[in-house]
């Protein structure tokens, strides 16, 4: 008898919501001097103890990583330190008028060295299968800021980009996992302002940036799109454009 591709589906979604909570069960907060805030200071990033290392990334202290070649055989490389980074969605488990409860469909894996450099492996970042639908999931970074004209949360491509953008722009970001994933982000409920952060050297980025700001003003958010050029420095050139305001109601 064939099983049902429903039932597949479920059955491998559990077996991803098992493997995701034994990784981060794993793992530990970052602390000063590991492995993943060596590789965040390499990238030019201060994640200070005082301001609080986001909860959404995490360090295992040795992952192993399992490569498939060419013919199909798996076989394990070996074992790294990996900065782990929870991609979360809003569910609501109790109702629409019930608070969302936080949902970890994925985790990004960084394999790194205990010096933060990039693990000697075919691929540096790689994710776990996913439980449910991934889609508008993001890595949450900070709590979006509340301020005297509404609530202020930025999006963008990726952890270290997100937290480039953070402390260029001092504002809280939030990193999706890839260009495409930018079309369909869910912002948090309540929120009034967001801010969409692009790579310039980037041109997957562009259409599902316009394509989320869209659907953002359209639901009245006020949006502003700022790019940023790759530093020749040390400091990152950002650009913002025009401030996108609410489509009016029609």
């Amino acid at each position: 008898m064939t099983v049902p591709a429903r039932t597949n589906l479920r059955h491998a979604y559990e077996l991803n919501r098992q493997r995701i909570a034994q990784l981060w069960s794993e793992a530990q907060p970052m602390v000063e001097g590991d492995a993943a805030d060596r590789f965040l200071q390499r990238q030019g990033l201060q994640v200070h103890r005082a301001a609080g290392r986001p909860d959404a990334l995490r360090l295992h202290p040795a992952l192993e990583y399992w490569h498939t070649d060419n013919q199909g055989h798996a076989s394990c490389i070996g074992s790294f330190p990996a900065l782990l980074a929870a991609l979360e969605i809003d569910v609501q488990t109790h109702g629409m008028h019930q608070p969302a409860e936080r949902h970890k469909v994925a985790l990004q894996r960084f394999y790194l060295t205990a010096q933060g450099t990039h693990a000697p492996v075919p691929a540096f970042i790689k994710s776990t299968g996913t439980d449910g639908q991934i889609k508008g999931a993001a890595v949450r970074l900070a709590i979006p800021r509340l301020q005297a004209d509404g609530v202020v949360l930025g999006i963008a491509v990726g952890v270290v980009a997100a937290l480039r953008f953070a402390a260029v722009a001092r504002l809280p970001v939030w990193a999706v996992a890839d260009p495409a994933a930018l079309a369909h982000f869910r912002w948090p409920r309540g929120l009034t302002h967001l801010h969409v952060f692009t790579d310039s050297s980037d041109a997957a980025q562009a259409v599902p940036a316009c394509e989320l700001v869209r659907k953002a003003t359209r639901c009245g958010l006020f949006c502003q799109v700022q790019t940023i050029t790759p530093p020749r420095g040390s400091e990152p050139a950002m650009r913002a454009l025009q401030p996108i305001h609410p489509a009016p109601n029609v």
